[in-house]
């Protein structure tokens, strides 16, 4: 029987009990029914969110917001990009693949 491949690090997946509604091209609405969590995130909270799909790395989403949003200050960016999973984690919207929060 062949094992399981770990866990990549730094990878992160959206609760897939979580609503999304895209409110306009500004950003959207995210929904937790599990804890009655509602989230307004602006354009490159929903660019993050829709690339937490447990395939793409931290350091890649990282590396594609900076490609796709220039006027975004470069050196800001991991700082900026790890305090929104970290509260979408806190709160229950992404978690690590295979891992119970």
């Amino acid at each position: 029987m062949a094992k399981k491949p770990a866990p990549a690090k730094n990878v992160f997946v959206r609760n897939p009990d979580v609503v999304l509604r895209e409110e306009d091209a500004d950003g959207a609405l995210l929904f937790n029914p599990d804890t009655n969590q509602v989230r307004v995130i602006n354009t490159t909270g929903l660019f993050i969110w829709k690339r937490c799909d447990g395939k793409k790395s931290l350091p890649a989403i990282v590396a594609s917001i900076k490609k796709e949003f220039e006027e975004v200050p470069a050196p800001e960016v991991s700082g900026q990009v790890e305090a929104f999973v970290a509260d979408m984690r806190a709160n229950g919207f992404l978690s690590v693949p295979g891992k119970k929060e």
